[in-house]
């Protein structure tokens, strides 16, 4: 549907963002910047009487780190601590405002010449760099925003989110709708976009985020549209500037080798900064092609660098530092009650998942069932592409701009399922489905059958059970779902936990093409409403659970 409203979507990274929209032929397209890059790095520097933002800022770095500011997105809405000054050594200082919020100080001049300190809240670096990114935008559109949607990490709090939104309205960039990277993400790679239908799919879906200053594990649960977080967590023991500084290192020393400088010791800054830039381009060049080279021009001491690495050797050498993330992705699933088994898709978003090992070792931690994807285009412009998505729907009327796609309602706090069997059930309603919540299954009786027997029970995961087992576990689950489930239900392994209802439907006669539907149906007091129907005859039974025993 067209529309002629100006609507972006805005990742507004830590380290780099990405500004995107849909195009006329309903695809996200990335708007690129002054200097023709998808991304723009989240820098203002500052030097004399100018003003850099971006790529130019960054570029400061090797020069003027001392009055490059960066990594203030993640600093709004938040008071000072000491460690905040440790995290940015090395640029812009950072010290306690007047109201205990944190202030970056720089060194400016004014039209005489004369130097003179200036200090900025988050807030204030923030305003500044918006104006610029809604500048470029309306620049490369040749037209005003008249609205947009912004990612944050999910991670945030409400203060943070506030701080956020007035960041936009002093910018005065018309903010829609804020919605968390994992669920931009999530949007962007299709889920929730089927209409809330009684046989909807649900699914359950990891988000692993691997940005430039950090990683981002969620669990969502996507019901009918909706997505409920039901769990993350944050790790910075693995991030895009942890990998790179593994390709810095074997540079360095390769550089060493050949001119016995060593540009990690204390005293070359300058020239760590520029390694730190080359390895950049190297790294993303090796999730494409098998070798990479690494070119610096005056490294140290006006001596130029060329080196090359292979992706095997990257690989070993970076192998060993992907743990933590196997560590917090295990750990985050476990948090939301779901087991690896449980996992329908992984979706993988952030410029450092690119790497091909790490998918590899990401991939290992879920049955073939799961479905590992990297298919939703660049994986660092995927959350403003999702956050393009969502401002779409909101151009076209399709949802609210007041509409929270992530949900802070009630959900279900078990599975809810037919029991076949005292080790095997067939869930409905999954675990964190939104309420109030329908759902409905076709059963087939045996030829001959005039009874219909229904089991409602709660459900509860299947353990995994040893690696020497897992082969033959999964042969079974298959075996299970083909048997057991005539819907196409995601092969999650539910057992029986608590036997909520038990119903027969006498039938006069049942045919091979026979089905009974049963319709599950929870609504916000949480009481379960189970009926079951034959849909040519017209006969049916319900059973009522009270809320005690359907939450």
């Amino acid at each position: 549907m067209a529309t002629s409203k100006t609507f972006i979507g805005l990742s507004l990274g830590n380290q780099n963002s990405v500004i995107a929209i849909i195009n006329k032929e309903h695809q996200a397209e990335v708007i690129a910047n002054e200097d023709g890059e998808h991304k723009t790095p989240t820098y203002i520097a500052f030097s004399g009487e100018e003003e850099y933002h971006g790529s130019q800022a960054k570029h400061q770095i090797v020069r003027n780190a001392q009055n490059t500011i960066m990594g203030f997105r993640d600093l709004l809405g938040k008071q000072y601590s000491d460690d905040m000054a440790q995290l940015h050594e090395g640029y812009a200082r950072i010290e306690r405002g007047d109201s205990g919020e944190p202030v970056f100080v720089v060194t400016t001049e004014n039209d005489d010449g004369e130097q003179k300190s200036l200090r900025l809240t988050p807030h204030d670096v923030a305003v500044r760099y918006l104006v610029r990114l809604k500048t470029t935008a309306e620049e490369y559109l040749g037209r005003k925003i008249e609205g947009a949607v912004l990612a944050v990490p999910v991670g945030f709090d409400e203060a943070q989110r506030k701080s956020v939104a007035a960041t936009c309205a002093d910018a005065g960039l018309p903010l829609l709708q804020l919605v968390s990277e994992p669920v931009a993400a999530a949007v962007q790679y299709g889920l929730g976009q089927d209409a809330s239908h009684d046989d909807a799919k649900d699914t359950v879906a990891v988000v692993v985020d691997v940005g430039s200053t950090g990683s981002d594990i969620t669990v969502l649960a996507v019901n009918g549209g909706l997505f409920t977080v039901a769990a993350s967590k944050h790790t910075t023991e693995v991030s895009g500037n942890l990998t790179d500084d593994v390709l810095v290192k074997y540079f360095a020393a390769e550089f060493k080798k050949l001119h016995n400088i060593d540009v990690l010791s204390q005293g070359n800054s300058r020239s760590l900064r520029k390694l730190q830039q080359a390895v950049e381009v190297t790294k993303r060049t090796l999730s494409a092609a098998p070798a990479a080279p690494c070119a610096v021009e005056s490294l140290a001491e006006g001596l130029d660098f060329n080196g090359t690495i292979t992706r095997t050797r990257f690989d070993i050498l970076a192998n060993k530092s992907y743990g933590p993330l196997l560590d917090t992705i295990t750990e985050t699933i476990e948090a939301s009650g779901y087991t690896p088994a449980q996992i329908d898709q992984v979706l993988l978003c952030g410029g450092a998942a690119r790497v091909r090992k790490l998918q590899t070792r990401v991939a290992g931690l879920f049955p073939e069932t799961t479905e590992v994807r990297d298919d939703a285009g660049e994986l660092d412009e995927v959350v403003a592409s999702g956050c393009a998505a969502q401002a779409a729907l909101i151009a076209q009327g399709i949802v609210q701009d007041s509409d929270a796609k992530e949900l802070a309602a009630k959900v279900l706090a078990k599975s809810v399922g037919l029991q076949l069997s005292a080790e095997k059930l067939v869930p409905v309603l999954q675990q964190n489905t939104p309420l109030p919540a329908s759902r409905t299954i076709k059963v087939s009786l045996p030829a001959g059958q005039k009874r219909a027997y229904i089991a409602v029970s709660e459900g509860e995961p299947v353990p995994p059970k040893e690696d020497e087992d897992e082969d033959e576990d999964e042969d079974s689950s298959d075996e299970q779902s083909q048997a057991d489930n005539e819907d196409d239900e995601p092969p999650a392994r539910y057992r029986p936990s608590k036997l909520l209802a038990e119903m027969i439907l006498e039938l006069d006669a049942v045919t091979a093409a026979t089905r009974i539907e049963v319709k599950f149906f929870v609504d916000t007091d949480l009481k379960l409403t189970v009926t079951a129907t034959e849909p040519d005859s017209g006969k049916s039974i319900t059973a009522e659970v009270p809320a005690s025993g359907s939450a």
